[in-house]
């Protein structure tokens, strides 16, 4: 029965064909890497420390040995100037906490009775900022610290700076003699929002804070108050009057000001009523400072007077004079600390901090060490107190009990308030100045000092930093020693009469606990800190020239490198003796010597490292091919762990010599830059002087599950001046200070750097489609932001419109058809952005935005949906341009990794491209109907075509299976006729052989008969001669004939029972067959047969039977056959290569059995001419063959392949063209 195909069977697979094709835009989740910096681990592999070979050392005779000339140190007759690093130091006296004298008048308040007066507001959209670029952060020119500097040359506007605060977003604001600053991380927003006087100046903003609500509240000198709506960019202004000085929103929402004329105020925006504190007439206060503290109370800082408004707001009280204030004291802010530490700042008293909950009051002045004010105070992540006076910070540390000086070179205020400080959401200190802008601290990095001969060194280049055990740093240079007393800061120049030379160091070293070295230009300095005597020595140049460092042994010796090789002196220098590259070291310019845990002495050289073997007096080398990181060796140091370490220009190498291992660290494991010039250990990690930068170094602790190294790279953008630092000059001192000499500075480091491990933030700022960068807060928005009633003014409050004035959105979006649900506040950027098809080029924008490190800051971006991976790590921040995107929903993300090196957690934006009209579900639908209506027409004309053809079809195909049954028919006989050829040419030859054997007996039997008859008729002869001895003698050797032809007779007998033998055997069934005597018979009945053919036909044959081989159960005569073939096939190529007329040529065939564990194996081996490789390939099938026509079927092998598979077995081959072929029946013994 024939089945019609329905039309809707048609439409549905139509359509799912559609649905399919159109779903390969897919938004694959592509999950960020997991190590997305690419650093590898580093691998711990085992020391190896190559073959030495003896050291030879050159004794220096006694009457060359260089005298030393004493020279006495007295410090009180050195030149001396005032001199300091700036390190912290314990107080002269600690800190001592005072109960709180309260004034005894206590004011009770009622704030729902105090009258107010309305408040005139002006309602304006925040303009469009001026941009200016962040340039990259470097030290301060005016100070030695290393603070950064951020003024106009770095972006930032203005250079006298008023207030600072850090919004809720991160975002800090900064307001200038120039307006309102944003700083986004890579740039300044610039903000003009207040009018101009009558002289053209813009007001000053004295004040910023955050609102409850995250809003920003901008304090203005002359115009009042302005609140700015950060996310909706809306500004109110609350024209309150002028000479308001602080403002702070307490809990309520009420903003609380402080003016310098009259007194207190308190704003209800809600009600717009300002309300001021009245008081009797002698109770009048100038107010400035207000402060709302975290249990909710109120402070206000007044001429003489600190006062504190309960968290209910019913009583004022006041701090007494007798509490140790001066009476003039002006206290203008408050700062608060986590203990609840009140800090007030003034123009004229010294620092003091009060505390409600313990009712007591401390100071910091003179009897602490403190001279000076407290212009401002903040606070860093620690609770470490940071106070501006004049052109200094200091860092007061309560837990310590220690202070920092940091002088800045700048004052902080001549005029008016000073400039305001302020801890940003990282920690980082912010300090406001009157004339450069602002300066930034990192209170966790190193906090470092930097001198040079301006700042009171001797000479600019400092080779060599040591410490002696009173704690003064000792500093070798290129024009005598410097000499630092940390006690007195004082510096002292020391210097040796005669020769210049004498005072040209190139190093310095402590060998023991009270002796320095210092190696110098033509000879070096004993330096004996216990007796304070200076021993020089000049040495003869032909000895050695320069010198560099040097170490006292473990048995007293003193090892000194030198550019012409190593000076090895006795305990008491009365002896010494030389080697160099001529000598059996690498090389001759040595300049870091470390003796190890075992007694070994390390020389670093040029060209790798020489260890030394006192005890064998053998020296082995280390180089790159040995283990090092490079050849090049430019540091050596030993640490707490009794380790090596050896740096060059390509990382470092870490030798255990307890676990006997070596670690490198290279830029594979993140250590950048590679190139290393000084290192340090500082409490267990490394500090490392390298060609850009220190780079510290954290190793994994002990108790770390984790193995992962960490490093952290302090350049220019950190606050130092010089990146370059000079070779094996540091030292780690007792008081914790890092010395380095970086020439043309020497740089002291008073901080350990604590490394934050939080994650950066990375903020997406723009996008730009097709070339636009639209503002997805358009004029609808903005509408939807104002009622009908406000009045929208314009920056000098000079117009205003409504928003009935404001035209309708026209934009570009609007104009595109670009939709978006919703757009998030913060970042600007749109949720649910759905783009029209012919929207669909773009580019991304992000940022992050940490002010320190921006050099560290790299990204890392995908958009999902368009790409497989995510891209390389880059410093831009700006992506490729996506050109033609095809409709589909995409996903962009995007992270960052900072300074720390943590990546960020990836920000996203998602958004769809709309497909065409056409490429819609509605159009699918249409199309898909109207193609399987055109084909179902298309079917049904066709169909009745196609029925009558297939009849016709059907009628051909009868016909046609009828000639085809009948031709395969014909192939069928043709090849059982071919086969059956194949069998009788084989009979046919197997017959030639039988013959062969038979004739053979034959031709005796009939010889001897022949003989026998001839012999009677001699012997009747003789019998009738009557002769009867000579006719017995005939009668024996007729007896003898006959004898003969009975056996050849037998012999006959036996092939022809052999044959049938194997003839009744061979009907399909097995039998347990000898297979030696099978291949020797078929052997030669294939030789004699081919002989009875070809009489001219000779070959040698050679057989290696294996009597283990034993009977098998087979099919004799296939087997026989198989064997007739192969052997035939193998005397064939011996005679076609014979017929070649080669000269010397032996035909050969070798027949083998063998067998191998459950298996036969008969070989068939001929020296013929060989097979090549592509007649191999097809040697086994049907009908190929290699004989000229007519001389073969091409059956013989392929039915030999089929026999021998059929018994379980196989058949190889392998064949050198020239040399011969060899065939390899393989059979199992049990063939079952």
């Amino acid at each position: 029965m024939k089945q019609s195909f329905h039309p809707l069977s048609i439409y549905f697979i139509l359509l799912f064909l559609i649905v399919l094709v159109t779903s390969c835009q897919q938004n694959y989740e592509v999950s960020f890497p997991e190590n997305a910096s690419g650093y590898q681990l580093p691998e711990v592999k085992p020391l190896k420390i190559p073959a030495g070979k003896p050291l030879e050392w050159d004794t220096i005779p006694s009457d060359e040995i260089p005298k030393g000339v004493n020279y006495p140190i007295d410090f009180a007759k050195l030149p001396s100037k005032p001199f300091s690093i700036q390190d912290f130091k314990l107080l002269k006296s600690p800190v001592k906490a005072i109960p709180i004298v309260w004034e005894e008048d206590e004011i009770q308040l009622n704030l729902d009775t105090i009258s107010g007066t309305v408040v005139p507001i002006k309602k304006q959209l925040l303009p469009e900022p001026q941009i200016t670029k962040l340039a990259f952060l470097s030290k301060s020119d005016l100070s030695n610290s290393g603070i950064l500097r951020i003024g106009q040359t770095e972006g930032l506007v203005g250079n006298k700076v008023f207030a600072m605060v850090t919004d809720l977003n991160g975002m800090v604001w900064i307001s200038t003699e120039r307006g309102l600053s944003k700083f986004t991380g890579d740039q300044f927003e610039n903000y003009s929002i207040l009018p101009r006087n009558p002289d053209g100046l813009i007001d000053n903003i004295v004040d910023l804070e955050i609102g409850n609500d995250g809003s920003l509240l901008i304090l203005s000198l002359l115009s009042g108050v302005y609140v700015l709506d950060i996310n909706h960019s809306i500004l109110t202004n609350y024209q309150v009057g002028s000479q308001f000085a602080r403002i702070e929103e307490d809990e309520s929402g009420l903003y609380w000001l402080g003016n310098l004329n009259t007194g207190i105020h308190f704003l209800n925006p809600s009600t717009r009523m300002l309300h001021s504190l009245q008081f009797q007439s002698d109770q009048r206060i100038t107010a400035a400072g207000v402060h709302l503290d975290k249990d909710k109370n109120l402070w206000f800082g007044m001429r003489g007077k600190i006062g504190v408004l309960n968290a209910q707001r019913t009583s004022l009280r006041f701090v007494s004079a007798k509490a140790g204030i001066e009476p003039n004291t002006f206290f203008y802010e408050f700062s608060e600390n986590s203990k609840g530490e009140v800090w007030a700042s003034s123009y004229e008293g010294k620092p003091l901090a009060v505390s409600l909950a313990d009712n007591t009051l401390i100071s910091l002045g003179a009897e602490q060490g403190y001279y000076g004010k407290s212009l401002s105070v903040t606070f860093d992540l620690h609770n470490r107190v940071w106070i501006t006076d004049n052109d200094t910070v200091t860092l007061y540390n309560p837990e310590l009990q220690t202070i920092k000086k940091i002088a800045t070179g700048t004052k902080f205020v001549s005029s008016g308030f000073p400039s305001a400080t302020m801890t940003d959401a990282k920690g980082n200190i912010w300090i406001g100045t009157e004339n450069i802008g602002a300066l930034l601290i990192d209170p966790e990095g190193m906090l470092s000092q930097h001198f040079n001969a301006n700042s009171g060194l001797v000479n600019d280049e400092v080779w060599g930093i040591e410490e002696g055990p009173n704690g003064m740093v000792w500093m070798a240079t290129y024009e005598g020693i410097n000499i630092y007393d940390p006690e007195k800061e004082r510096i002292y120049l020391l210097n040796f009469p005669g020769d210049a030379n004498r005072n040209n160091h190139r190093s310095i070293s402590r060998i023991s606990h009270d002796e320095l070295l210092l190696g110098s230009l033509g000879g070096f300095t004993l330096i004996n800190l216990s007796e304070n005597i200076a021993s020089v020595y000049k040495l003869d140049p032909s000895i050695a020239r320069i010198f560099w460092k040097a170490i006292r042994d473990s048995k007293g010796n003193i090892y000194l490198g030198s550019v012409d090789g190593v000076l090895k002196f006795n305990s008491d220098l009365t002896s010494f003796a030389k080697t160099d590259e001529f000598s059996g070291l690498a090389s001759s310019r040595v300049w870091l010597i470390e003796e190890d845990k075992d007694g070994r002495i390390w020389f670093g050289n040029d060209i790798g490292v020489d260890i030394y073997d006192p005890e064998s007096g053998q020296v082995s080398y280390l180089s790159e091919r040995s283990g090092l990181t490079s050849d090049y060796t430019s540091i050596m140091i030993k640490t707490h762990k009794d380790e090596i370490v050896i740096g060059g220009d390509a990382g470092f190498s870490i030798f255990d010599l307890t676990e006997n291992t070596i670690t490198n660290l290279t830029p594979a494991q993140g250590l950048n830059p590679p190139v290393m010039y000084d290192m340090v250990e500082v409490e267990g990690d490394f500090h490392i002087g390298s060609d850009n930068g220190i780079v510290v170094v954290k190793r994994p602790r002990e108790d770390q599950a984790e193995s992962i190294w960490h490093f952290y790279n302090y350049g220019k953008r950190e606050g130092f001046p010089f990146n370059d630092y000079n070779q094996a000059t540091a030292v780690y001192t007792s008081t914790g200070n890092v010395w380095w000499g970086a020439a043309p500075i020497m740089s002291v480091n008073s901080q350990v750097p604590k490394i934050d491990t939080l994650r950066p933030v990375v903020v997406m700022t723009k996008i730009n489609i097709m070339d636009q960068n639209p503002d997805f807060l358009g004029t609808n928005f903005i509408k939807s932001q104002f009622t009908n009633e406000d009045s929208i003014w314009n920056t000098d409050h000079t117009e205003f419109f409504t928003i009935k004035d404001i035209p309708n959105d026209s934009s570009y979006l609007v104009q595109n058809q670009i939709f978006w649900d919703s757009v998030n506040l913060v970042s600007k950027m749109p949720v649910g952005l759905v783009l029209p098809y012919d929207q669909n080029s773009m580019n991304f924008s992000f940022m992050n935005p940490d002010i320190l490190g921006r050099d560290k800051i790299v990204y890392r971006y995908i958009l999902q949906g368009e790409d497989n991976t995510w891209s390389e790590v880059s410093a831009r921040s700006t992506t490729q341009n996506y050109y033609n995107l095809l409709p589909g929903d995409y996903t962009f993300k995007v992270a960052t990794r900072g300074f720390n090196g943590i990546w960020s957690e990836p920000a996203s934006i998602k958004f769809t491209i709309s497909p065409p009209w056409w490429q819609t579900w509605v159009a699918y639908v249409i199309f898909a109907s109207l193609l399987a209506g055109f084909i179902y027409l298309i079917v049904q004309v066709r169909s009745k075509y196609l029925q009558k053809e297939n009849r016709i079809l059907e009628e051909r195909v009868s016909h046609r299976t009828a000639q085809l049954k009948k031709s395969i028919d014909e192939l069928k006989n043709a090849q059982s006729q071919l086969v059956q050829s194949e069998k009788m040419a084989s009979l046919g030859e197997l017959t030639a052989g039988i013959a062969h054997e038979i004739q053979n007996p034959l031709n005796f039997v009939n010889n001897f008969s022949e003989l026998s008859s001839e012999l009677i008729d001699e012997m009747r002869e003789e019998l009738e001669k009557g002769d009867l001895e000579e006719a017995k003698a005939i009668s024996v050797d007729i007896q003898q004939n006959l004898e003969k032809i009975n056996q050849h007779g037998k012999r006959a007998d036996a092939i022809v029972k052999a044959m049938l033998q194997h003839s009744r055997i061979s009907g399909g069934n097995r039998a347990l067959t000898d297979i030696n005597m099978l291949t020797d018979e078929y052997l030669r009945l294939a030789y004699h047969g081919l002989r009875a053919k070809d009489k001219t036909f000779n070959s040698s044959m050679n057989t290696d039977f294996d009597p283990t081989v034993g009977k098998i159960d087979l099919v004799a005569q296939e087997l026989g056959r198989v064997l007739l073939n192969l052997i035939n096939n193998a005397f064939y190529a011996v005679s076609d290569r014979k017929s070649e007329s080669q000269e010397g040529y032996e035909p050969l065939v070798e027949l083998s059995t063998k067998r191998i564990a459950n298996w036969v194996e008969i070989k068939v081996r001929d020296n013929g001419s060989g097979i090549s490789k592509s007649v191999l390939e097809k040697i086994f099938q049907p009908f190929f063959t290699t004989k000229p026509t007519g001389q073969g079927t091409g059956l013989g092998l392929s039915i030999s392949y089929d026999i021998v598979k059929a018994h379980g077995g196989e058949i190889l081959v392998e064949s050198t063209e020239g040399e011969g072929t060899e065939f390899c029946i393989r059979l199992p013994i049990d063939t079952q």
